[in-house]
């Protein structure tokens, strides 16, 4: 007759899979997910930088663009950090496998997205219309909180998920 092995022991063995399971998943760079999550988060962080260029001044704001962003990365520090660290981590992994040009085309690559993304929003903020008006609801936008990152952004989960990632990476 066969003896069951210990509780113990099947709760320590379905712990090291689940452990080695999951290693395996953060040794996979690169995924859909981040790669979304990291360009929303660039992108909003590029919309804060160029309303601060272009609206601040404008609305006789005191703050630099610089500050402005600052205080929006701030805000957003937790996945702003997990952001960068992703895009540093792919292009260090481009580099690896693939030299400088690697590197550069993941960095182009994403540049790119994010511009893209930012440009239409920014366009849609104060590109219509009155430019004064449209710089005076952006800014009170972003000052309110609307680019930050949180439960009610449609990707927060996958924003959330880089976070975790970036913890553990």
């Amino acid at each position: 007759m066969m003896k069951t092995p210990h509780p113990f022991l099947a709760v320590l063995l379905v712990s090291f899979l689940s452990s080695a399971a999951q290693a395996d998943e953060g040794l996979a760079l690169e995924s859909e997910s981040r790669n979304v999550a990291s360009a929303f988060v660039g992108a909003a962080n590029f919309v804060v930088g160029r309303i601060g260029i272009e609206c601040l001044a404008l609305l006789g704001r005191l703050e630099t663009p610089r500050e402005y962003v600052n205080i929006w990365q701030e805000r957003n520090s937790k996945y702003y950090a997990a952001s960068t660290k992703y895009i540093a981590k792919k292009m260090e992994a481009a580099e690896a496998s693939g030299g400088v040009i690697a590197r550069d085309a993941v960095l182009r690559d994403y540049s790119v997205i994010v511009r893209k993304e930012g440009e239409g929003i920014i366009k849609d903020w104060i590109g219509k219309g009155n430019k004064r008006e449209g710089c005076h609801q952006a800014v009170m936008m972003i000052d309110k909180g609307v680019l930050d990152v949180s439960p009610e952004a449609a990707i927060y989960q996958d924003i959330e998920a880089l976070a975790v990632w970036s913890k553990i990476n």
